[in-house]
């Protein structure tokens, strides 16, 4: 006999013995009034809980490009989509842009030709700053654009941008708590406030024994902190990673390593009311389709590794009868048995509740 089948049965056992107490004893032949569930047909799915934590995705700090004074900070939970300021040194603005390479150098005219040019002429484009089709050469018409954006801006024109100037990211910029405030003297590379993305993931840390379950692009349900439930996609599995401050066993190596996983949340507006909570992800896993299956508690031990079901049979005729039976597959309150006699809708004696 397989582990797994000893585990099955001992947790069937503890079903029983929890529920004898509150049952009487059945015995065939007896024409005491019962309750009666019929065999069906169906899938056997397991529901595992894992604790998660709901958060904006791409958390990050937002560090000082030029150093000098603060004079200007977004409120917590302003959006800044491209041309909006993220925050004011000396009052000059830094302006965000979009784009996915970062400003690794100024822009001016004469500098080498390169792909973070055309990202800049694209932006200047969207702004309705530049006229042309955006290419790799910083032109004089890029350094009029510059120029124009700057009387825009109420910053000198000089139709040169500095790298200091502007911020380039690929999505809109959600400001979060502030570590800076206004009139701080910063340093360049000083945290100002944290900044992410304005949709919202799921991050757990899912235990090692649980690691089949882990399948990316597997859906899931998350459960929010007020009862409800929105459906979930399984974006990434990172690879097995230490976690401290635990309190389960030291020896048991797998209490302590776990698998990170990253779930995204299909429909935003169902956690809107939430900034960052805790929640419960459910993963389902299939352990046996179409099969018949009955209430555990219809099962009835006839010694330590056999299980029967009973049939009630009609009211003292003697008629009812157990029948031998397999079990599989245990999930949510049912178990799946097969055996002679046994087919779908077959009546079987479950305890009176």
């Amino acid at each position: 006999m397989t582990i797994s089948a000893v585990l099955l049965i001992a947790a069937v056992l503890a079903v029983l013995v929890i529920r004898a107490d509150a049952a009487p004893e059945r015995k065939a032949g007896t024409s005491t009034r019962v309750s009666t569930a019929p065999v069906t047909t169906g899938n056997m799915v397991a529901t595992t809980n894992a604790r998660a934590t709901l958060h904006y995705s791409g958390e990050r700090a937002l560090t000082a490009a030029p150093s000098g004074v603060v004079t200007a900070l977004p409120s917590v939970g302003a959006v800044i989509a491209p041309g909006g300021t993220l925050y004011r040194v000396n009052n000059a603005p830094v302006i965000l842009l979009r784009g996915s390479l970062p400003a690794w150098r100024s822009f001016e005219t004469g500098m080498q030709p390169g792909e973070d040019v055309r990202q800049l002429e694209q932006n200047l484009g969207t702004l309705g700053m530049f006229r042309g089709d955006p290419d790799v050469t910083f032109t004089k018409a890029t350094a009029a654009a510059v120029s124009t954006w700057q009387k825009s801006l109420g910053v000198e024109r000089t139709g040169r941008l500095d790298r200091t100037a502007i911020l380039f990211a690929d999505h809109d910029l959600r400001a979060a708590q502030a570590t800076a405030v206004v009139g701080a003297e910063v340093a360049a590379g000083a945290t100002l406030y944290t900044v992410s993305a304005t949709t919202k993931i799921v991050d757990l840390d899912l235990r090692l024994a649980d690691q089949q379950l882990a399948v990316v692009g597997a859906g899931v349900g998350i459960t929010l902190p007020d009862g409800t439930t929105t459906p979930g996609l399984i974006e990434s599995v990172g690879e097995p990673v230490e976690r401290g401050g635990d309190d389960r066993a030291a020896e048991d190596a797998s209490a302590t390593f776990v698998l990170p996983v990253t779930v995204t949340v299909a429909d935003q507006a169902a956690v809107g009311a939430f900034s960052r909570a805790s929640v419960s992800v459910q993963f389902t896993s299939a352990l046996a389709d179409g099969v018949l299956t009955v209430p555990v508690e219809a099962l009835v031990a006839t010694d330590a590794t056999s299980f029967a079901v009973e049939t009630p049979g009609a009211a003292g005729d003697g008629s009812a009868r157990r029948i031998p039976v397999t079990i599989g597959a245990f999930a949510s309150g049912r178990v799946q048995i097969s055996g002679e006699g046994i087919r779908e809708g077959l009546a079987v004696v479950v305890p009176a509740s």
